[in-house]
Parts: structure tokens; sequence; C-alpha cells
């Protein structure tokens, strides 16, 4: 059975990454402006989220880069036919230092988000234990279901596909869990103060909050549906999905 045309594959995603990274360059510049030239009110974590995340989306795309000259223009790769093909289809050193770019920015991106909720429900320690506890699950079935991806390569194997429905039940229950707890806790604050200020002062953090939710939950369903159906075109997806996670992250940080 003749492998998909993953170089082109490749070529796809890395074009896909470089537009929003581009789009991650603006959001970073305004997020930047807003906290230290109009030194806006936020916690000192804030700051240093925003900065750590455009650095590994910085750090993907320039890997991505070193990822396509490597494959399509290695003398040693493409003189053999089908040599880009075979290249992509492996587990490599770029390719791996790719993906633990991926978990430690999916890992500290989840992480954030809990100790918002946690500061937004007045640190309650029972609900952020099982927001906790869900992330555990989370990154045990996604290092599971790469493990296998790993040994495998782009072949997805039925052990792998049932990791990975695990590793997206946990995820988006998750997500989806922080996004609307955190909304909800803003509205009831907002609804509070209502009689003071005639109108919902959280309202732009809430809208900004839920679109942002919205976008990454919706992000997780197409990589993982592309995973699902067996398709090589998932790993592929997966370098686009670090550069859309950090968008939603950092419009975020500057709410």
């Amino acid at each position: 059975m003749p492998l998909p045309a993953l170089d082109r594959m490749f070529i796809t995603s890395a074009w896909l990454q470089s537009m929003i990274y581009g789009i991650n360059c603006v959001l970073f510049g305004v997020c930047i402006y807003a906290l230290c030239v109009q030194k806006k009110k936020a916690h000192w974590v804030v700051l240093v989220s925003c900065i750590f995340h455009f650095s590994i989306a910085t750090a993907h795309n320039i890997l991505s880069l070193f990822y396509a000259l490597q494959g399509l223009t290695n003398p040693a790769i493409i003189s053999v036919a089908g040599g880009s093909i075979l290249y992509f289809s492996r587990v490599t050193t770029l390719s791996l230092t790719m993906l633990g770019l991926y978990i430690l920015n999916v890992l500290v991106l989840q992480l954030l988000l809990i100790w918002r909720f946690y500061l937004v429900w007045d640190r309650n320690l029972f609900l952020t234990i099982v927001m906790l506890i869900l992330e555990i699950a989370h990154l045990s079935t996604a290092f599971a279901a790469w493990s296998m991806v790993i040994r495998f390569g782009v072949v997805i194997t039925p052990t792998t596909k049932a990791l990975l429905k695990a590793c997206l039940t946990f995820n988006l229950v998750l997500t989806i869990s922080l996004t609307s707890g955190i909304a909800y806790r803003l509205w009831r604050a907002g609804k509070d103060t209502f009689g003071l200020t005639s109108h919902n002062i959280y309202k732009p953090a809430i809208y900004t909050i839920i679109q942002c939710g919205a976008i990454y939950t919706s992000s997780i369903v197409v990589v993982c549906a592309i995973h699902l159906s067996g398709s090589p075109a998932g790993v592929m997806a997966d370098y686009v999905g670090v550069q859309l996670a950090v968008s939603t992250r950092v419009i975020l940080r500057s709410t």
C-alpha cells in the first residue's frame, strides 16, 4: 500500500502555521502594549505566560522550517524515490522536539486556565482538584497515544485510536468545564454589581472567554476527528493546533 502524500500535507500545514503565527505576532504585540505600555492591571503570571506561549509558537515555527528544509531539500533524502514522503512518515529528532513543544504548550495552557478558574471560584480547592484530576487523565492518555504514534509512526492502530478517544473526551470535558465555569463566575460577579454600574462590567471578558474556548474546542474536535479517521494528516494537523492554541490563549491574557 503506497504511503499518502505526506510531503504535500506538511507543506499545507506549514503554510497554515505561518499564517496563524503572523496573527500571533500581532496579538502578542497588542498584549504587550496593553500590559507594559498602558500598564493594564494584571498578575505577573499573565505577562510571563504571554511571553512563554509566544516563545513556544516561535520555536515551533522555526523547527517547522528546519523540518521542511530537511525533508524537501536534503539531497540524501530527495534523491530517493518518494524520499520526502518516507522522511515525514518516520519519527525524527525534529518531529519529536515539535511534539515535545506541543505537549508542553498544552500542559501549561491548561494549568494556567485551571489557575484562573481557581481564582474566580474564590480558591475553591474541591473544584480545582477535580479539574487537576481531569488534566492528569488528559495528559496521561495523551502521552500514551503519542508513545504509540512514536512507535508506529503515522499508522493509527486500534489501541492508538482508543487512547485518542479517551484523550479527546478528557480534553473536551476539561476545556468546556473551565471555560463555562470561568464565564459563569464572571457573569455572576457582573450581575451582583449591576445595580452600581447599570451594566455588566465583565461582559467583554465573558464574550472573549467563550469565543476563545469555542475556537480551541473546535480545533480539538477537528484534529482528533482527523486522527480517528485513520488519516496520517492528523499528525500534520497537530502542528497547526499549536499555533491556534497560542492564539486563543494570548487573547485571553489581555482580557
